[in-house]
Order: structure tokens, then C-alpha cells, then sequence
């Protein structure tokens, strides 16, 4: 059978208008998510909490991952493990186990399972020796999660992965940071409009083929592409948030404003009295305190004590620069103070990764429940 072109031009038509909704509705959530309560100062320190909390409170969720694992390797309790470029596997090895906090342990344990079937075990070797690891079972293997490549299972990373995130939001919820139930209206319609796109294209799928028209089988694919990717860009569920949530959002924003600040600006910033890291007679100042820094100098000088005390600031900041979407100019300043150009490199690796992760995590968590919704909803109807 020859394929109608004009046929083929509505069904196509149909997606791009379908996909042109779904951009629109993204287009009046985007504001929503990216408000922020204004800040009356510039903070430097981060509120109290971790950057799970943090990033959720900022409705930054796509970034959180990404965020918590360089949290773990500046403070040098993980290394990443990862080549140059974007291609090839990215792994990361646990060095101070004994540091990590109980929703750390559950973050890096979501990227693997704890015992490992043959085949599993066959994959996960495989993928230790990518990375220059050669070991002779995964028993003497070191500590080492994949977060890409052969060895990343990524059905078990976004099952558990959906538990840590969730397991977060609960424990907001039972700290009074946010209400109970989330905005996430524009996430039901798009999966909705995509549900709908699926059913109708797998129904004219089928007749194509059954017809022989393969040009109209990739036509309706495209289609359903097409709604899928921009269901990619959609913000995550809108938290609701109590005073308390508030208050913190509030904090982060003064952290963001001293984030987004140039490189210049936050030199002068550290110089000022409200923004000074250490006293006049070298102690540190409590927010120095709050960022980690020693107590008292242990540079031989001023100039080099400031540099070291600039390089544990950059160090403690880097991953909410990747929160609020600032991280290439602080990677290049952290190089610039003598951080590891590998560690900024691979921060890259990791944000493309795992960004990316993310959003088809979201997406597939919040077109599960509609699809279970809607079906909940026919069967009530049939069995009536």
C-alpha cells in the first residue's frame, strides 16, 4: 500500500501540535518552580540540612543527584571514577564509608544491588575492567557503583532511587518544611496527553503494519517522541511549603544571590565584615565555622590562609553552584584555587548523567500513576 502523504502530514501535524500544548503548560509552570522568596542579605552559608532537602526545597530535583555526589567527592568520602569526555562509564568508589550519613548510604546503595545475580556479577567485572579494575570476582571488588555504562541497573536505580527522593519529601513533611500534597496538575496533563498519544499511535501502529505502511509506522513513532521528550522538560511536583519551608527557601535564596555573584565580587564579598571567613586576629568567624574551615590559620601567612580558606568555601558551595545552575564558573574557579581538574571534569560527566536520569525517572514515576489512575477509573466503569 502506497502511504497517503497528506495522511502523513495530519498525523505528524497532530504530534507537533500535541507537543506545542505540552509546551505551553510547561511555559506557565516554569516561573512557579524557579520563584524564590527574596533574600534582605547575601548568605554564604547553607542553611541547616543536606543538599537532598535543599535541592527539593528549590524544586531543583534533576540537579539533586548530580549535587549530592560532588557533595561526596569534594568532602572525599566517594572518588568518581570516569574518562575523558562524555562517553564511557562513570563509577563511583566509596573511600569513607564510615562518614556518610543514613540518607547517603541509601543514595549510593540505590545505584546497585546488594547481591548481585551471575549475570549481574558478569556485567558489573565487565565494567570494573573498563575502568581499569581488574579483580577476580565481585567479591574482592571494591566498593563501586555505576551511575553509566554496562554496569549502571538502571531498573533497580530508578525504583530505589524514587524511594530516596520520596523518603525525602516525607521527612519534610515530618519536619514542617512542607504541606502535605503537591502541584503536580501540569504533570497529569502532559501525561495524559502522552498516555493518550501512546494508545492512539500503538492503534495506528498496528494498522500500518498490517497495511505495510512503515513511512506512517515511523511517522506515529516521531510523534510519540516527540510528546515524550517535551514531558522531559516539565518541572517536578510543586512542593508546598509551611513558614518553616519558607524561612528555608528564603535562606537558599540568599545563598543563591551570593552564588550567582562574580568571581570578583565574592572576593570583595569575603573581605567585608559581614562576609569575612576569619577576624582580624585570624580566628574563624562563625559562618567560617559553619563552611569548615580550621579554627585557627595553619598557613604560614595571611595571603596563603585566605587562599586555603577560599578553596574550603569553593569546596562546601560547589554543589548548590550545580543547585542553582552556576557550576562552570565555579568549577573554573575552583581549579584556579588548585582544585583537581579531574574532580571538574567529571562534575560535568556526572551532570549530564544524571540530569538526564532524572527527568525519564520523573516522567516514568508520574505516567505510571496516571496510567494506574485511569485504569483504576475504567475498571470502575466496567465492573458498573
Amino acid at each position: 500500500m502506497v502511504e497517503d502523504p497528506n495522511a502523513l502530514i495530519g498525523f505528524l501535524a497532530i504530534g507537533i501540535l500535541l507537543a506545542l500544548v505540552g509546551l505551553i503548560i510547561i511555559a506557565i509552570t516554569k516561573p512557579i518552580q524557579r520563584h524564590l522568596p527574596s533574600s534582605p542579605t547575601v548568605l554564604f552559608t547553607p542553611p541547616p540540612g543536606d543538599v537532598f532537602e535543599h535541592g527539593l526545597a528549590l524544586r531543583a530535583d534533576r540537579r539533586v543527584l548530580s549535587a549530592a555526589l560532588t557533595g561526596l567527592a569534594v568532602a572525599r568520602r566517594i572518588r568518581i571514577l570516569a574518562p575523558r569526555g562524555r562517553r564511557g562509564p562513570v563509577a563511583v568508589e566509596v573511600v569513607d564509608k564510615a562518614g556518610l550519613t543514613p540518607r547517603e548510604h541509601a543514595f549510593l546503595s540505590a545505584l546497585r544491588p546488594g547481591k548481585l545475580r551471575p549475570r549481574q556479577q558478569r556485567r558489573y567485572l565487565r565494567a570494573l575492567r573498563d575502568i581499569g579494575i581488574e579483580v577476580p570476582d565481585a567479591a574482592h571488588a571494591p566498593d563501586v557503583f555505576f551511575v553509566k555504562g554496562r554496569a549502571a541497573f538502571r531498573r533497580r536505580q530508578r525504583k530505589q532511587l524514587t524511594r530516596v527522593i520520596d523518603e525525602t519529601r516525607r521527612e519534610m513533611r515530618r519536619d514542617d518544611l512542607v504541606r502535605r500534597g503537591s502541584g503536580s496538575f501540569h504533570l497529569v496533563l502532559l501525561s495524559l496527553i502522552f498516555l493518550a498519544t501512546a494508545v492512539l499511535g500503538a492503534v495506528l501502529i498496528l494498522g500500518a503494519i498490517l497495511e505495510g505502511a512503515w513511512l506512517g509506522v515511523v511517522v506515529v513513532f516521531v510523534d510519540i517522541a516527540l510528546v515524550f521528550w517535551v514531558l522531559t522538560l516539565a518541572p517536578p511536583p510543586l512542593l508546598r511549603f509551611t513558614d518553616r519551608g519558607r524561612a528555608l527557601r528564603t535562606h537558599l535564596s540568599g545563598l543563591r544571590s551570593y552564588v550567582r555573584l562574580a568571581e570578583g565580587e565574592r572576593m570583595r564579598a569575603l573581605q567585608s565584615m559581614d562576609g569575612a571567613l576569619r577576624t582580624g586576629a585570624g580566628e574563624a568567624t562563625a559562618g567560617g565555622r559553619a563552611l569548615g574551615i580550621s579554627p585557627r590559620p595553619t598557613a604560614a601567612d595571611p595571603v596563603a590562609q585566605a587562599q586555603l580558606d577560599r578553596y574550603v568555601l569553593i569546596e562546601r558551595l560547589l554543589p548548590y553552584a550545580i543547585l542553582f545552575r552556576q557550576e562552570r564558573s565555579w568549577q573554573r574557579e575552583f581549579q584556579h584555587v588548585g582544585g583537581a581538574p579531574d574532580l571538574a571534569q567529571n562534575v560535568r560527566v556526572l551532570g549530564a548523567t544524571l540530569n538526564g536520569l532524572m527527568a525519564v525517572l520523573e516522567v516514568l514515576v508520574i505516567i505510571g500513576k496516571v496510567g494506574r489512575a485511569v485504569g483504576l477509573v475504567l475498571s470502575f466503569f466496567a465492573r458498573s
